[in-house]
């Protein structure tokens, strides 16, 4: 499956919510499996981005269901990348 490396930043509903943050994750689990996907890890981090997701989607088309989903609630802006292995850019070169 295509690996997806999504950029969040908390919006400022988000902000004032952290302390759902634990359900607000398995909801996007649960957004993440419901269209066919598989989380490789999720990390809050520190600087420009409040968090960091690597999920693996069937396509593109169910990774921006995804995005859409989340960012639709209003509690965070996604920015998602596409991400190639090495393996994958070797095969496109």
């Amino acid at each position: 499956m295509p690996t997806y490396v999504t950029l969040i930043k908390w919006t400022e509903q988000g902000r004032t919510k952290t302390k759902d943050l634990a359900a607000r994750y398995a909801d996007g689990q649960q957004r993440i499996k419901g269209a066919g996907g598989k989380e490789i890890g999720t990390f809050v981090t520190m600087g420009q981005y409040d968090m960091v997701s690597i999920v693996e989607a069937p396509n593109d088309e169910a990774m921006a269901t995804i995005a859409l989903q989340i960012a639709g609630r209003g509690n965070a802006i996604t920015e998602t990348m596409r991400g190639f292995t090495l393996d994958e850019v070797a095969k496109l070169v």
